[in-house]
């Protein structure tokens, strides 16, 4: 496929003896596939039919295949096996410099438009949540969905801050806060009291000011946009009586033990006495 889509080789496959299933590509070979029909169609919105990505990557692959035959039996071949390796490289990386670049810190995070952050996923500085209220599982509300979001926002504070998205969910979908206005009145202001009173129940009402709430419209569905900005303190999350200390690593948030605990607060917090 690659060497089809660098070469401009782009040949429709007119009998398809077998199949590749979609579940053995890993994520790599997934955001290949996707950037390349982007590149291709000139437009993110291709991204929307999967059919027409694949078929793209089934026509350079094709188109690919039918070049690799042509040069093994050339002349070349005594010395194409270093130049193919050589093509693919330059290739990709050709390819990833046309793909957007994940933000590292919340201040990068910050300069996106939503949209990008939904479009690149969960990073170490952007979380998604389905909802505050809402179990989608459970088909009504359920008071460990605020629990989940305000472990989120301790992660977020012991680490060095970053963004929580509510209303998508870890496939980037767009879900909208629809069901947890409905358990509102249908107030946004009444989502963002319940969620002040969802940080000072399991945060503490010391740290409601290191946390802002907006929301904005996307696909014509709301959605609440958390900044949460590094806490000057470890911050805990008190759940069923028991203090409990998260931090981010990667994508996801990370419990510590006691002695874990300790450590880290000395690394990351050093003035404290």
């Amino acid at each position: 496929m690659v060497i089809g889509y660098h070469e401009g080789s782009r040949i429709e496959i007119k009998n398809k003896e077998g199949y590749f299933h979609e579940k053995d590509l890993n994520r790599q070979e997934e955001s290949l596939i996707r950037a390349i029909a982007v590149s291709e169609e000139g437009s993110l919105n291709v991204l929307l039919d999967k059919q027409k990505v694949y078929s793209i990557a089934e026509q350079f692959a094709n188109g690919g295949i039918a070049l690799l035959k042509a040069k093994v039996f050339s002349s070349e071949y005594g010395s194409y096996a270093k130049k193919l390796e050589s093509d693919l490289l330059r290739t990709y990386e050709k390819i990833l410099e046309k793909q957007p670049k994940k933000p590292q810190e919340p201040e990068e995070a910050e300069k996106l438009p939503i949209a990008d952050l939904i479009k690149n996923g969960e990073t170490q500085t952007v979380e998604f949540k389905s909802s505050l209220i809402w179990d989608y599982k459970m088909k009504k509300s359920n008071k460990v969905m605020s629990m989940m979001v305000a472990r989120t926002v301790s992660c977020f504070m012991n680490s060095d801050g970053g963004i929580m998205l509510i209303g998508v969910d870890n496939d980037q979908k767009i879900l909208g806060l629809e069901n947890d206005l409905a358990q509102l009145d249908g107030s946004l202001n009444n989502f963002e009291l319940h969620f002040t009173n969802m940080i000072n129940t399991y945060l503490g009402k010391i740290h409601r000011p290191y946390v802002s709430v907006r929301f904005e419209k996307i696909d014509d569905k709301d959605i609440a946009i958390i900044h949460v900005k590094k806490s000057p303190r470890p911050v805990y999350l008190k759940y069923e009586g028991k203090p409990e200390f998260f931090i981010r690593s990667g994508n996801s948030c990370q419990p510590l033990d006691v002695s874990e605990a300790s450590l880290y607060i000395k690394d990351h917090w050093p003035d404290l006495p």
